[in-house]
């Protein structure tokens, strides 16, 4: 019996000789360093942001980790050893990149080395989205906000000295597409799909294989989602970059006391930001009664000094396409002072102009001038409507609902006796004021 069981116990020897070998090997697998190649490195700018590429032979898992002092993201690779002969500073003032530096473990061979770190250097602290796309590393990086400063000679012309808000990310606000535009679309690894397009009337593109698809008020940021959704049915993990390469739908016209023309819009625009941006208004502006014309036809009046000094109001006075901004000039806003006063004069209105700044500038009251019964006379001559002003008040009881604010083509008239009747008044010298405004006519 003990014969007859040799041949069986070598099998069952062999057998798990072999077994052993296998999960030996299987295990030396496992233990084994897991190893990728770095492959390309490129950033590509849009619109929106800049989106940083970081492709390897292999999928590997990453970990991204930000630094606010200096501005930077690190990515690292825990799992996998990844061995690159890229040079140690691949990427130079890109967008708002500063640079891209690779950083390396001292020991490995002279052609490649083992990435310790990729540190994608900024220019400043930016928000970032980072996601993975087959073999690829995807980082994509705002672009940073823009403030519109009005410049110095301009907020003399304005009379402020306030600046306009900074305008939000590109990527939330940015320019909105629109018929007659020419966009740059590259898919990319994909040339026979990329090329230039333009916007149709009816705010299409025609992308092979799409046939259609709306671009109408999207960002490019937004049309860059749009079109992975629709050629992921074709492609697989699509990497699509979208910009403007001709600004032709957002058009505003620009008329009256600044450069005229006709302006594109680029981005989401406020009045005060526009009027900055084409140099502000003339020294003859009359910065407190700005048309801003809207494509239907609805008429909206502001002051710039308000819009300015109000950060809410500023942000509602936005401009569009189709939209008309009309500076009138100051000759057309003028207030005229009269009577007991050492300097009877016309007073070009700027901003805003009360009773007491009006008569000051007048030189003031004479000897004669009967300051309780000042009369601010308004309305169309011939037509005229009289108000009677106790100025008396308003400098010794400090009645300041007394000083009231003047509006254009006012007159203001110091008398040098009591006037009693305005309704009386107001017949006798219509006749002498129709010909004295015709004589400086």
């Amino acid at each position: 019996m003990s014969e007859g069981k040799g041949p069986i116990n070598g099998v069952h020897r062999k057998a798990a000789t072999i077994i052993v070998i296998l999960l030996f090997v299987s295990c030396l697998h496992r233990i084994s360093p897991k190893i990728a190649h770095f492959v390309n490195l490129e950033a590509k700018e849009s619109e929106s942001g800049t989106t940083v590429i970081l492709t390897t032979s292999e999928p590997v898992q990453y970990k991204d980790t930000k630094l606010e002092n200096p501005p930077c993201i690190l990515i690292s690779f825990p799992d996998k050893k990844v061995f690159s002969n890229e040079e140690d500073a691949a990427i130079v003032n890109k967008g708002p990149i500063k640079r891209i530096k690779n950083e390396y473990y001292q020991s490995g061979t002279e052609g490649e080395r083992q990435l310790n770190l990729v540190i994608v250097e900024l220019t400043q602290d930016l928000p970032y989205k980072i996601a993975s796309s087959g073999s690829s590393i995807l980082i994509r990086i705002e672009n940073p906000k823009e403030s519109e400063l009005l410049l110095n000679k301009e907020k003399n012309k304005i009379g402020g000295d306030s600046q306009a808000a900074a305008k939000e990310p590109l990527s939330e606000t940015g320019y909105l597409i629109g018929p007659g535009d020419v966009l740059n679309i590259e898919v990319w690894n994909h040339p026979d799909i990329s090329r230039d397009v333009v916007v149709d009337d009816r705010g299409e593109i025609k992308l092979p294989p799409v046939r259609r698809m709306s671009a109408m008020a999207f960002t490019t940021y937004q049309l860059e989602e749009e079109l992975v959704k629709f050629l992921s049915k074709y492609l697989i993990d699509p990497i699509v970059f979208v910009t403007v390469k001709e600004f032709n739908s957002q058009r505003i016209i620009a008329l009256g006391e600044v450069t005229s023309g006709m302006y594109t819009l680029k981005r989401k625009t406020t009045l005060v930001d526009l009027l900055g941006q084409i140099g502000g208004p003339t020294e003859n502006a009359d910065i407190s009664r700005i048309k801003l014309i809207k494509k239907d036809g609805e008429i909206f009046i502001y002051d710039l000094n308000e819009l300015i000094s109000d950060s809410q109001k500023r942000d509602e006075a936005l401009v569009s396409g189709g939209d008309t901004v009309f500076v009138p000039p100051l000759e057309l806003q003028r207030v005229s002072v009269l009577g007991q006063v050492n300097n009877p004069k016309m007073i070009t209105v700027k901003g805003k102009l009360t009773l007491v700044e009006a008569i000051t500038q007048a030189g003031g009251f004479n000897e004669n001038a009967v300051k309780s019964s000042v009369v601010v006379l308004r309305g169309e001559l011939g037509a005229l409507k009289g108000y009677r002003v106790n100025v008396n008040r308003i400098f010794k009881k400090g009645d300041i609902g007394l000083n009231i604010e003047l509006e254009p083509g006012d007159i203001v008239y110091v008398p040098k006796s009591f006037i009693a009747d305005i309704e009386r008044f107001l017949r006798d010298v219509s006749l002498p004021l129709t010909w004295y405004f015709w004589y400086l006519k």
